[in-house]
């Protein structure tokens, strides 16, 4: 009796084994889960074996070990290309920069509307798709899968005419420039830099408003040449839809980015346009 029950465990557990593949007349379908043996390590195996070509629409890409094997194709001979979203191809952690510094063609998706594949093909015969972004965070975190395909003709052509499709609507992906960081209140390195795009830090130590022409000043410094940064109403109504009172950042301690001038009149500004371009790093909690 106990042998039976063994032998039907063993059954039970080489049919489960077995779900994850499946042959059919035009070819084999592999299913791979994040959470069960993971799914980088059957990416990078495809990608290990790749003698031609790999095409990839990947909405982020932060994996170390797929950008290895990605550039490791590519000293073989591999042809590659990747087209990211391009919210996520500049971000602190994404691969973008270090393949194109190993000569991996990268692109950005133009236009509306997230890039939000995330399917791979390659050697004209294989696709990989699911809902696997290729980051550390797909891999260990979240709950995700990919299907790959070996054979599928016609399919494949369909990925590879979608591939192609937004092969054309891309452009070449580019490193944004690095900005220079500077302390509000070091006056000099700031003249220095007028004219240029720059993110300013410092705390705000008085906010005031004319109303006259219905705009605030943050000011940086209690002396009259000091670093200024000038809210025009229209802007400080976005602050307010965002539920933040421009008045109340007196105290907080903040990023600026933005085009710094050295007016002959009202000296070192930054002239905000968006809400988007002031950071709050700490806040006055005796407000």
């Amino acid at each position: 009796m106990r042998r039976l029950r063994i032998s039907g465990l063993l059954l039970l557990v080489a049919s489960i084994a077995c779900q994850t593949r499946d042959k059919t007349v035009e070819g084999t379908v592999e299913a791979h889960f994040s959470r069960q043996e993971g799914i980088e390590w059957a990416i990078e195996r495809e990608i290990d074996n790749a003698s031609k070509s790999i095409d990839i629409a990947v909405y982020t890409f932060t994996s170390r070990p797929l950008a290895q094997a990605l550039v490791d194709a590519k000293n073989r001979g591999v042809e590659i290309k990747l087209i990211l979203d391009p919210s996520h191809s500049s971000t602190d952690y994404s691969k973008a920069a270090y393949l194109v510094n190993n000569g991996i063609d990268v692109h950005v998706k133009r236009g509306n509307g997230l890039m939000h594949h995330k399917f791979a093909l390659i050697d004209d015969s294989i696709i990989i798709n699911g809902s696997f972004n290729w980051t550390a965070s797909a891999e260990a975190s979240n709950d995700e899968n990919i299907l790959i395909l070996k054979g599928f003709p016609s399919t494949y052509l369909t990925y590879k005419n979608e591939f192609n499709r937004l092969w054309q609507e891309s452009e070449l992906w580019e490193a944004a420039p690095e900005v220079l960081v500077l302390s509000a209140t070091n006056l000099r390195q700031l003249r220095k830099n007028a004219g240029t795009e720059v993110t300013v830090k410092g705390k705000v130590v008085r906010v005031g408003h004319s109303e006259k022409s219905d705009t605030y000043f943050l000011d940086f410094s209690k002396e009259r040449d000091g670093f200024t940064v000038v809210v025009f109403s229209s802007v400080a109504v976005k602050f307010e839809g965002l539920q933040l009172n421009v008045e109340e950042l007196e105290g907080d301690s903040v990023e600026i980015s933005g085009e710094l001038t050295d007016d002959p009149e009202y000296g070192l500004e930054i002239i905000l346009d968006e809400p988007s371009q002031i950071k709050i790093i700490s806040s006055d909690t005796d407000k």
